[in-house]
């Protein structure tokens, strides 16, 4: 197996990816204007539309500008998020990726992902903290890709 220097702390990682996600995936969400039921949406895509621009348009892309200074970064980092839990095992005996999802942006509780994934509740809680080490060891590399690393503090906690 490849250690790479880096093996972190199980718990602790998971305790601070939980608690990054509890108290700033809301705060990214509202400062770009969205809401977490946009987030499913099939093309989650923050490019323009179109390229064509009248004067009307113009002017409001002026005025909008701070506004934008603002939202950007933030739908960075909400694309980040998103694509990091998206982007998490899902199978049978790891379905972190329906943990997350789930539970972050759908809102469900434990009993309802039993119930989706056949898993008991217990079960559930148990690859809830794995699906959170993998998050946060996935958002390193889409924080990069989306360019907002520094936007996004390093969740992963390294053993002592």
């Amino acid at each position: 197996m490849c250690d790479l220097g880096l093996i972190p702390d199980y718990y602790e990682t998971a305790r601070t990816a939980k608690k990054f996600l509890n108290l700033n995936l809301q705060r990214y969400l509202n400062l770009c204007g969205m809401h977490r039921n946009q987030l499913k949406s099939p093309q989650l895509s923050f490019a323009p539309g179109s390229t064509y621009q009248n004067g009307v348009e113009k002017r409001t892309i002026a005025e909008l500008q701070n506004e934008m200074d603002v939202t950007e970064p933030a739908k960075r980092v909400v694309s980040a998020i998103y694509r990091s839990m998206d982007n998490c095992t899902d199978t049978m005996l790891k379905p972190y990726r329906k943990i997350l999802l789930g539970t972050y942006i759908e809102g469900k509780t434990i009993s309802q992902l039993s119930i989706e994934t056949h898993l008991s509740e217990k079960s559930i809680s148990n690859k809830k903290a794995s699906a959170l080490c993998e998050f946060a060891d996935r958002l390193e590399y889409w924080k990069r890709f989306y360019n907002c690393a520094s936007e996004i503090p390093y969740l992963i906690v390294e053993k002592r």
